[in-house]
């Protein structure tokens, strides 16, 4: 059987207010716990000046414990040899 354990989602969303407002939103709806959560702010520049700005989001959720694993999100795959 094959678990997923954690995993982290990149995003990009306008503003900071935005990111913020996608943070609320995973606290509450992501299956596992949300335990990393940060933004970064990236520039549009055209010829040397900024012309727009947005937000780059990564967050980690934990799904399950590696040692024993309740099977919260199971992988179902074939696997060739």
């Amino acid at each position: 059987m094959y678990y997923t354990l954690k995993t982290t989602n990149v995003y990009r969303v306008p503003t900071v207010e935005d990111a913020l407002r996608l943070r609320k939103h995973l606290e509450r709806t992501c299956t596992g716990e949300l335990v990393a959560f940060s933004y970064k702010t990236k520039y549009i520049k055209s010829k040397g000046d900024i012309v727009d700005k947005y937000q780059v989001v990564t967050a980690t959720v934990a799904i399950d414990n590696e040692k024993e694993p309740e099977g919260v999100m199971t992988v179902d795959m074939e696997v060739e040899f």
